[in-house]
């Protein structure tokens, strides 16, 4: 691998979101059960232990195997992308935010394959209460879509970029020679 140092910057990142997302994780199991609410002044924001045995809103509750194995799949397959695109496509935006999706994705892997169930604690408003892995997750998607509207298939700027090449606005010594 010829940029070795940038997949090692990314590899830390990896590291860091996971590390992140079981601390809190951790934080939230060893000081509270399941159900208890910490409300913030406003009431907007809490931190509220609850599990999720399911997907996205509980979407299949009670099926552990069966998602287990969707989501190893899954997890497979975008990490195999990572390594794929960071081969062809370098751009620091597709790179981060298939970083975040991975590091996200094996977080509550990690859950299910250890609880039989994932640990949510983050309560905004209405919103169904998450984690910090779904956070990294939902992020990560939110950077591809900026990369694919907006980078994908156009030549980066290199040095020198938007700059006017003046030296083909003047004519050549020989043409000026031949007048």
């Amino acid at each position: 691998m010829k940029n070795k140092p940038v997949f090692i910057i990314y590899f830390i990142m990896f590291a860091i979101l996971l590390w992140f997302d079981r601390f809190t994780k951790d934080l939230v199991t060893s000081n509270m059960e399941v159900g208890d609410a910490i409300p913030s002044q406003d009431a907007f924001f809490s931190i509220h232990y609850t599990v999720n045995t399911g997907v996205s809103f509980s979407m299949f509750a009670g099926h552990p195997e069966a998602l287990i194995a969707l989501q190893s799949v899954l997890f497979v397959g975008v990490a195999a992308a990572c390594f794929i695109t960071y081969r062809r496509l370098r751009h620091p935006l597709l790179q981060t935010g298939l970083c975040w999706i991975v590091s996200g994705g094996l977080g509550n892997l990690v859950d299910r394959i250890m609880f039989r169930h994932v640990i949510d604690f983050i309560s905004v408003g209405d919103f169904p209460i998450w984690n910090f892995a779904d956070m990294c997750i939902v992020g990560g998607c939110i950077l591809l879509g900026i990369y694919v509207l907006w980078f994908y298939g156009k030549k980066p700027a290199g040095p020198g970029a938007g700059r006017r090449d003046e030296s083909r606005d003047e004519p050549r010594a020989e043409s000026r020679a031949d007048e």
